[in-house]
Parts: structure tokens; sequence; C-alpha cells
């Protein structure tokens, strides 16, 4: 799924409202898997001047991004947190630390079933076995089209659960904004697929 996906479901899940910290921890629990990502690409390309197609062709799958993408989405790592955090929620950090963690173990709970050719190591340092889904959440040849559909339900249902909870004006707008993007990218993707097919 896509990182915006991942933070609002999260959101939809776990925030409460007038909770900052809480809310915060679970923004940024839900986004860190793809952190080494977002810094990665912007370096391979603009310091490193590597071509899109070397970039997501190659250089991805080598062991080093490979492995900065198995500590980020790691099963164990999070759940050790999450069980630190539980046992500390008596303590402001123990209930921070339990909210990201939670949050990213629901950013891999949805990215596992839709990753096929690409699959993460998820449970590593215990194991490196990779689950190749049947499933891609933008991969045409494993269901892309129907999964980017499944997720578009799930991001819209996640703002409307946002929208009704928090009721501040910022909020509404940004959740707003959200939804005519989702709406754009399911346009684009759409007029893509007729475009290739044509």
């Amino acid at each position: 799924m896509n990182s915006p996906t991942h933070s609002l479901l999260a959101l939809a899940l776990l925030s409460k409202e007038r909770h900052r910290k809480r809310n915060w921890a679970i923004f940024i629990g839900s986004i860190i898997p793809d952190i080494a990502i977002y810094i990665w690409a912007p370096y391979q390309k603009f310091v490193n001047g590597v071509s899109g197609a070397d970039m997501w062709g190659k250089l991805y799958f080598e062991p080093p991004m490979q492995n900065l993408i198995a500590y980020f989405n790691s099963v164990p790592i999070y759940a050790v947190m999450a069980i630190i955090g539980y046992a500390a929620r008596a303590k402001t950090w123990g209930k921070l630390l339990l909210m990201f963690a939670l949050a990213a173990l629901v950013h891999l709970a949805t990215d596992l079933p839709v990753h096929g050719h690409d699959a993460y190591r998820h449970f590593w340092p215990l194991s490196d076995w990779r689950f190749h889904s049947p499933f891609s959440y933008y991969e045409q040849d494993l269901h892309g089209k129907w999964v980017s559909l499944l997720e578009a339900l799930i991001a819209f249902v996640s703002i409307f659960i946002l929208w009704k909870r928090f009721p501040k004006l910022w909020v509404k707008i940004v959740l707003s904004v959200l939804a005519f993007l989702y709406v754009a990218m399911q346009v684009v993707f759409r007029l893509a697929a007729i475009n290739i097919a044509s």
C-alpha cells in the first residue's frame, strides 16, 4: 500500500481526539517502515544521478537497500517495542512507544498481503523468508488494478472515520485534500491503463 493509506488507516484505528502526542506517535509509526525509501530514492536520483529505471529495476533489489528495508519493516522489532511500551504504559513514553509500534505493525500487516515480486523480509532478524503475495498494490500482473481500488476504499473509509472524529476545520481541509488526491490518483491510473491497452 501507499504511505498515505497506511497513515490514514493507523490513525483511523488508533487515534483519539485531543491526544496530540499519541496521534503524532501513531502518524510517525505509520510512516517509519517506508522512511528508508524516502531518504534513499532522492539521494540516488539527485546526489548519485541514478536513473529511475536503474534505481527501481536494479539498485532497489540489491543487498544495501534490501537490508535497510528489512530493518525498517521487521515485525519482531516492532513487536518487542510494543511489548516494552505495553509494560511501561503507566508512563507517557510507554504509551507513546506502544502507539508508535502498533501503528508500524498496522503498516506491516497491510503491506504483507500486497507485495508480490518486491516482497520484504518481514520477519528479519529471525528469518530471511519473504511472502511473495499473489496480489500487488501496483503490479498489474498481480491484480494491481483491483488492489488499488481496495486501497482507495480503505483510504476513503479511514478519511470518513477521521472526519467524524476530529471536528477542527484544518483537519477536515487536510482530509478533503487527501480524498481529492485519491480520486485524482485513481483517474490517472485508469487513464494510463486505457492508454497502455490501446
